[in-house]
């Protein structure tokens, strides 16, 4: 072989290494870092996960909620991606939730109405398995509060009983805006919640107080509506400056931002280069680049969002 041919094979072979490395450059259990969301998006669901999963999304956030949610539709688009990406199922990172009656359409309730809460969690779960195609859940998530203590006790002692079974890995909570409920729910709990996921806005003061607690107890602190409830702080003049320095849309920022401060954000876009995009900046923060270089440049996006008081220091 001529030498400019083997340097062409040389430099072949360290660009398909390089590939693969940064592509599993971390592992599902890693945090934080971009999940695909799937609410809203009904029968275009399968595909969507399709091209999402292709692109590089290995975390998949979903309900048995048909109100809000295509559940079928999410195991249908994880398992024809994962066949031609040739995955295996321990290759993806699956999330759904149990969502209470008043959650649901009343026409359309994936559990037996009449039944006990506890029988209700269980039927539930059994669908979810069914219409993700697997035989566990990575991720199992109480939708909201019930009404009551006793009622929540009913429904989380199952899903416990649901860990116990090696049914779910871990268990979470989400719609919980209340620290003192979260705490509470924390220190009374059997199997510790290991995920609070919540709508990231100003309304509820961008949850200081509740990713505080997350980030001293190890829970992940999963956002909602992230991008769409924050406008301002990704598209007034610097941060899309800064944006174009650091080679991502203004969105991208944002969710870098959010990475950078410890939540993992839901990423529901419908774009397919988006979604390339984003899976981008996931691997560019999992290669250990540091996007935000100082408390300057972290404070362009925190500021505009009002957090009283916000500490760049703090949350860097």
């Amino acid at each position: 072989m001529c030498h400019q041919a083997m340097v062409s094979l040389l430099i072949a072979l360290l660009l398909c290494t390089t590939t693969t490395i940064t592509t599993n450059a971390y592992k599902l259990s890693d945090r934080p870092t971009l999940k695909y969301g799937t609410a809203w998006k009904k029968e275009a669901t399968a595909d969507l996960v399709f091209k999402a999963t292709k692109s590089g999304f290995r975390h998949i956030d979903t309900a048995c909620q048909p109100r809000h949610y295509n559940e079928a539709g999410v195991g249908d688009g994880w398992t024809r991606a994962a066949r031609e990406l040739n995955l295996q199922r321990e290759d993806i990172w699956l999330q759904t939730k149990f969502s209470g009656l008043s959650a649901h359409d009343p026409t359309n309730v994936p559990y037996d109405k009449s039944a006990p809460r506890e029988e209700r969690v269980r039927q539930s779960l059994a669908a979810s398995l069914s219409n993700l195609q697997t035989s566990y859940i990575d991720s199992y998530i109480m939708h909201g509060p019930e009404d009551n203590w006793d009622d929540h006790w009913k429904v989380w002692n199952t899903m416990e009983e649901a860990y116990d079974d090696g049914k779910v890995r871990q268990l979470g909570m989400s719609n919980f805006y209340r620290l003192e409920d979260i705490i509470y729910a924390y220190d009374n709990a059997r199997i510790k919640p290991s995920v609070v996921q919540n709508r990231f806005y100003a309304d509820e003061g961008h949850d200081v107080g509740i990713r505080e607690f997350c980030e001293k107890n190890d829970i992940e602190y999963q956002s909602f509506w992230t991008l769409t409830a924050n406008p301002d702080a990704y598209r007034h003049q610097e941060a899309q400056e800064l944006a174009k320095i650091k080679g991502l849309s203004p969105e991208g920022l944002f969710y870098a931002f959010c990475m950078a401060i410890g939540i993992s954000p839901m990423d529901g876009t419908t774009n397919e280069l988006h979604m390339k995009e984003d899976i981008a900046l996931m691997e560019r923060i999992r290669s250990g680049e540091q996007i935000f270089e100082n408390e300057d440049e972290l404070g362009i996006v925190g500021e505009v969002l009002g957090i009283p008081p916000w500490n760049t220091a703090g949350e860097l």
